[in-house]
């Protein structure tokens, strides 16, 4: 059953006390005790925790983890769980929450549920109850401590416009949230309201970044800053986050300050010795590592630009530029890590992506792998995927690199380990440039030809030109659509080989073989078209018609029939056919009656009707 409906309330308090204005939880409870004569808080945790449900199980009342806890609060105080609540450590737990772990939450009034802070909160993020913090102009006017003081990137009283002090003005030990209720240190019995403080009343960027960070510590959503500052448009939980981040690389590098550029610079004169944590800074160290690290949010996204110039450039006194620091490769490691990679923090790696681009620094090829396909990617750097890239061209994939025009749009740093990218405003000029037709060079990169061949294409009308002008020129711009269709035509009939290489023979190496018959490329490629004469290819995407193959034993077989529909035959075969002697033909070409009109591979094709006299003669003769 659920606790909280379990509760036996009675009350136990003889003297109460309303939660003032802004008062923490903590703060309450020790009021309360000093009202009731209570010697410590824990008469106050048995009275509290007297006829729970489950007393064994302790709850710790400076941050209750319990609903029950709270609801029996609010019985002995009278004041509503709400409250109560709204006054614990609990109220900023979105904001500590990192991004890659759930947030714990606990039952509540009304079958609801409330977020509350972890028991492994790192340290550095909230003030405890024995190392607090103060503003004495606050403890004059009214001796409580506020819940704003609570977290650590709180560093002022936006009220007063001074520092909140954190030790002892004369003895200099921390001091607890029981000294600041009781106005007094425990040790040497120190007035704390009467404390010294420093006024930032004139330090404008700072105190604007503690308006901003203490307006989202205290539920405002708001994504301006006081003043003329524009802020990434987040949740304010998500710029805390991406703030405290910001402070944690500043705070990490420590041994750059003294370089650091302004607006960023004067943190080594505020934080004299290297420090890693928070919770070893003075108030004033705070103030100026978060108003350092506000620069980077603040007049989005040039802030963060200029936050990165700072911190990643060294000063120099010398004309040479500016030596650029390793740091930058590391904020590009966290950024990019999983824990970031939810969609509400995407705008702080499109920033870092806008920040090398305006700087001219090369994009990672692992960022490129990995962002290739990504919206907000592709229309900041312009390198648009294959698929993208071929829909805007209306070609296929496959077939996208067979055209030179295309391939020069490929982004130079565009490798084999990374995807194949290309660049947008060339491939945008390409499609207007395409729009009129393709140039003979385009063609000739498509179909995989020299430019004479394609010229013949278009002399025996296989190939058209773009504005169907019969009185076009080889300059003019032919039509992108006769190009496929020729294309496809060649290659639809080609039958994948399966047997050895070595009997084939490639496009060109056939017309060599055919080049003394005539039969010149666009003739084997029209009898390939139409089926008279087999071709074959070797893998199943064919990317150009210069990868058609051929058997070369068809190939040395197709001048036999070249010659034969010119009416011409080789020597030897007609010497077998008539029974003469392959000496005769040899007399004949010496006396001058005869003479080859081809010869190919040793092979001499001579005029038939020729032969036929010659050998009608020689057997009339031998017949006397």
């Amino acid at each position: 059953m659920n606790p909280i409906h379990t509760l036996q309330l009675s009350p136990s308090l003889l003297r109460r006390t309303q939660l003032l204005l802004d008062e923490s939880l903590v703060s309450l409870l020790e009021r309360l005790i000093h009202l009731n004569y209570y010697p410590s808080l824990c008469t106050l945790v048995n009275i509290c925790h007297d006829r729970l449900e489950t007393p064994a199980k302790r709850d710790d009342l400076a941050r209750p983890q319990r609903a029950e806890t709270f609801l029996r609060l609010a019985d002995l105080t009278q004041v509503s769980p709400e409250a109560l609540f709204a006054a614990s450590d609990h109220r900023f737990a979105p904001f500590l929450t990192l991004p890659q772990n759930h947030c714990l939450e606990i039952p509540w009034i009304d079958s609801t549920s409330k977020t509350v802070l972890p028991h492994n909160l790192p340290p550095g993020r909230l003030h405890s109850v024995l190392t607090a913090q103060f503003c004495p102009r606050c403890l004059k006017i009214a001796p409580y401590h506020r819940a704003t003081w609570i977290p650590t990137t709180v560093t002022i009283c936006l009220e007063h416009h001074c520092l909140l002090v954190n030790k002892c003005p004369r003895c200099k030990k921390r001091i607890s949230i029981q000294e600041i209720v009781r106005r007094q240190c425990r040790a040497c019995l120190a007035d704390l309201s009467e404390a010294s403080y420093r006024s930032v009343k004139d330090d404008t960027l700072g105190v604007l970044s503690q308006q901003t960070i203490q307006a989202w510590l205290a539920g405002a959503d708001i994504t301006e800053s006081p003043g003329e500052c524009s802020l990434p448009s987040q949740h304010p939980v998500v710029l805390y986050r991406f703030l405290e981040n910001l402070s944690r690389h500043l705070l990490n590098h420590g041994k750059v300050w003294p370089s650091l550029l302004a607006p960023l610079d004067g943190l080594h004169r505020h934080i004299r010795a290297p420090v890693h944590q928070l919770t070893q800074l003075s108030p004033n160290g705070i103030f100026h590592l978060q108003k350092a690290a506000f620069t980077g949010i603040a007049n989005w996204p040039h802030g963060l630009f200029k936050y990165l110039d700072a911190f990643c450039y060294e000063k120099t006194s010398s004309k040479k530029p500016a030596k650029r620091f390793k740091h930058l490769e590391k904020i590009q490691q966290d950024w990019f890590r999983s824990m970031w990679n939810v969609p509400d923090f995407e705008f702080m790696r499109q920033g870092f992506v806008s920040y090398l681009l305006l700087r001219s620094i090369p994009i990672p090829s692992h960022l490129v792998k990995q962002f290739a396909n990504v919206a907000w990617f592709v229309d900041l750097t312009g390198l648009w995927p294959e698929e993208l890239t071929a829909q805007t061209l209306n070609v296929p994939v496959q077939e996208l690199l067979r055209c030179s025009s295309v391939t020069a749009c490929r982004w130079p740093r565009s490798q084999n380990k990374t995807p194949l990218l290309f660049e947008r405003e060339k491939v945008l000029t390409l499609k207007q440039k395409w729009l009129l037709g393709w140039s003979l060079s385009e063609v000739s990169s498509w179909l995989g030809l020299n430019n004479q061949d394609v010229i013949e294409l278009v002399k025996r009308g296989e190939l058209t030109y773009a504005n169907d002008s019969d009185g076009g020129d080889i300059h003019s711009e032919l039509s992108c659509q006769s190009v496929k269709n020729f294309f496809n035509r060649v290659t639809t009939p080609l039958k994948l080989f399966q047997g050895s290489c070595n009997d084939l023979v490639r496009l060109y190496e056939a017309v060599r073989l055919t080049s003394c018959f005539q039969v010149d490329c666009v003739t084997l490629l029209q009898g390939v078209a139409d089926g008279s004469f087999p071709a074959f290819k070797r893998r199943d995407k064919i990317r150009a018609l210069w990868d058609l193959y051929f058997l070369e034993a068809l190939v040395v077989k197709l001048p036999d029939l070249c010659c034969a529909r010119r009416g011409w035959v080789e020597g030897l075969k007609f010497a077998q056919e008539k029974s003469l002697p392959p000496q005769l033909l040899v007399e004949w070409i010496g006396a001058g009656l005869i003479k080859p009109e081809v010869t190919f591979r040793q092979r001499r094709y001579f005029v038939r009707k020729n032969l036929e006299l010659l050998a009608a003669t020689h057997v009339g003769s031998q017949s006397y």
